[in-house]
This record gives C-alpha cells, structure tokens and sequence, in this order.
C-alpha cells in the first residue's frame, strides 16, 4: 500500500518499567480467560431429566440485590465478533461482487489494481487485493442525497399529508441513513424537529434490537465514500468514478455512483471459538441470564463443561451444574441446572448440566442461565449465593 501523508511527528518517552509492567498484566488476563481443552461428545442434546419431587417450601428471609457493578461489568463485556479477510485462493485478487443502487448484483474482476483515497491527509492508494469493502458515499450520488433532503424538508410542510409521507419514507429507508439524517436540524420549523426526533428514535429502537441479537445493520450511508481493509478503514473520496470488470456477461463498465457496495468478504472458514464464562447464582432466565458474548450461527456446535456451586441459603443446600432433583423445575429442567439459550425467547432454551453439547437451530446471542422455578425466581425472599463456570466452546457448522 503507498501512503502519501504531510503531518508532524512528536518523540513521547515511555518509562521501559511501564511497558513490562503493562504486558504482564496483559499476559495474565490471557492466561486467566482463554481455555485450552475439553473435550467434544457428538450431536446429541443432553436428555432433559424426569420431573422431580416436591419438597417442603423453605423459611424465606431477606434477597440481596444483584450488586450494580456486577450488572455493569456483565452488559458491557467485549463481544466476539470475528471478521474475515477475503479468501483470495477461491475468489481470486481482484474479484468482487458489486450491489448496485438498483437492487442488481454483478460479480467479476475489477482490472482497475488500485484504488484511490482523496483524504485530508492526502491521497491514499489501495491496492484491490487488500480492500475488503467499498462503501461510496452520497457525495457521489446526488440524485440520493436531494432525495433525503427534500424528505427531510417535507417533515415541515404545511400540509398534513407530506409531513406524514415523508416521515413513512424516511423510516422506510432503514438504518443506513441514520447518520446522514443526524447532520439535518429543524430548521427552525418545530414540526420538522418533532419528527426528526421521532424517526431517530425508531432507529435507535431498532438497532437495540439487532444488537440483543448481534445482528448487523446495513453498511451506514455517509456524505464521503470508505475503504475498507482488514487493517483499517479509509474515508474520503474514491478518485476512479468508473470500473472495468470482467464478468461472465463480458466486460461492464459501472460508474461509482451507480454502486451501493462494493464486496470482497467472501469469508474464509470460521475459526473455533473458545470462551470461560462465569454465571452468577442469580442469572435466573426470569430476570436476566448471562450473556457468553458470542453470536452463533444456525448449524454450529456448542459444547459446554461447567462446575461450582450455587448455595441455596432458605434450604441449607448446595447445587452443581446438574440441579436439584427435588427442588421442582422450570420448563421441565430441573431447579438449579445450567441451561443454554439462543436469542432472547425462553423457548429456546437447552439443558446442559455438567456438560453437554448441541446443534444450534438458529442464529443469534449465547446466553447461559440456572433453571429456577417460577415462584422461586420471581420472590424476593429467597437467597442464592456462589457461581458455576462454564467453558464454552463453538465449532461452526457447515456453510
């Protein structure tokens, strides 16, 4: 890659004791957090066990409250999330598949070797081998960007009809044009802003939405166009307005403005995933599970061993991963047992106990939590203490 760049440089001193210190730290975390070994069964689900017996309520007494810096930590745990770089032995150094505006696809070589960056550093110059993305901005597409400004406009028309129209529009665009739309303001109609306001917060309804499910919004639309690579990203604008590829039509040529997307992340194998996870004696999927941070996809394996105790103080008792067999049940899973869940609907939860494996049915967020009778979890007169940790570990599935 050829980097034109004008800036200036200052010399920081660092303290060497700070950077061995700093690393030894970081080494210890990896140590702490990342497993190495357990062992996989096959592709059965652990048999859910018999209903059990019932035994005496217990003496309730006082609920400690789940303390807020756990609460804090949990929600905001780094999430996996593995991005792949092209896989240039299937799909060759210069191939992409290119979504254009008009809701066609076209895939082919692109024979232009490089692409160019105007930014305000300078110019940029990418070679295609190392772009993973090409997202052109609506500076390149004017007839776009006049489109949403003059919808935008008409959230403070006079008549009743074009504002309604107009905010419909806007919506039906989709998240990709959050952004851009955060750059207009009322203008000093107070309608105009009203509605902005509304349209804004659907979309952040929306993207929490997705992000409870780890999926992705579209690319996000922006005045200037981005280069994506596997190192970095590059925003500014794409000097070549036009491409020569060569497709199994023959040779095309597209003009910037005409492409949505520009795709060369025709994704190599997933690799295995490996994670420790320790679950709370309260993650009860009544009140809020623990999230391992990982998305899986329909069709991966998930093995999971876990060990610990949760105390169950109102029943002087003790329970392992496995549960209680006589501490009724949650789901026809007995009380106390470790579970895994797909997603955020309870109907798709899976015993696993002290271990156990799977076949994801579905994609979305892993989420491990205790089974816990209804009215046990729901009072506040019962206490639990202690944790089980999980190891968890992801084999993707066939594509």
């Amino acid at each position: 890659m050829n980097l034109s760049l004008e800036t200036s440089m200052r010399t920081i001193s660092v303290n060497p004791i700070c950077i061995l210190t700093i690393a030894a730290v970081c080494l210890s975390w990896l140590v702490i957090d990342v497993d190495t070994s357990f062992a996989l069964q096959g592709d059965e689900v652990v048999p859910i066990e018999a209903a059990p017996i019932e035994a005496a309520e217990p003496v309730a007494g006082p609920q400690p409250e789940k303390k807020a810096d756990d609460k804090k930590e949990t929600q905001s745990e780094r999430v996996i999330d593995t991005i792949d770089a092209p896989d240039e032995e299937k799909i060759g150094q210069q191939f992409a598949q290119l979504h254009l505006r008009d809701g066609s696809i076209i895939g082919g070589d692109i024979k232009t070797l490089s692409i160019d960056v105007k930014t305000k550093y300078g110019v940029l110059t990418v070679p295609i081998s190392r772009v993973s993305k090409i997202m052109p901005g609506l500076n390149g597409n004017p007839e776009q960007k006049e489109k949403i400004g003059t919808l935008v406009e008409g959230l403070g028309a006079d008549d009743a009809a074009i504002r309604d129209a107009s905010q419909r529009d806007l919506i039906a665009m989709g998240l990709k044009i959050k952004k851009v739309l955060n750059t207009f303001d009322d203008g000093g109609v107070a309608e105009r802003g009203k509605r902005l306001a509304e349209i804004r917060a659907e979309f952040n309804e929306i993207e929490e939405e997705l992000e409870k499910e780890l999926l992705s919004p579209e690319a996000p639309l922006d005045f200037n166009d981005t280069v994506v690579t596997p190192d970095f990203s590059i925003v500014g604008e794409i000097q070549q307005k036009e491409f020569d590829v060569s497709s199994k039509f023959g040779r095309l040529r597209v003009q910037l403005g005409d492409i949505m997307l520009a795709d060369r992340m025709i994704a190599r194998g997933r690799p295995e995933i490996r994670k420790n996870v320790t679950v709370d004696a309260l993650a009860f999927f009544q009140k809020e599970p623990q999230s391992v941070g990982i998305r899986v996809n329909k069709g991966d394996k998930i093995s999971i061993q876990a060990d610990g105790i949760v105390q169950w103080t109102n029943w002087n008792n003790s329970s392992t991963p496995d549960g209680l067999t006589n501490r009724s049940s949650w789901q026809g899973i007995n009380s106390g047992k470790l579970v895994a869940r797909i997603g955020t609907n309870n109907a798709n939860c899976v015993a696993v106990g002290a271990k156990g494996e799977f076949v994801a049915k579905k994609s979305g967020i892993l989420y491990l939590g205790i089974s816990m009778r209804d009215s046990y979890a729901r009072s506040a007169n019962y206490t639990w203490t202690g944790n089980y940790k999980a190891k968890v570990r992801i084999s993707p599935g066939p594509k």
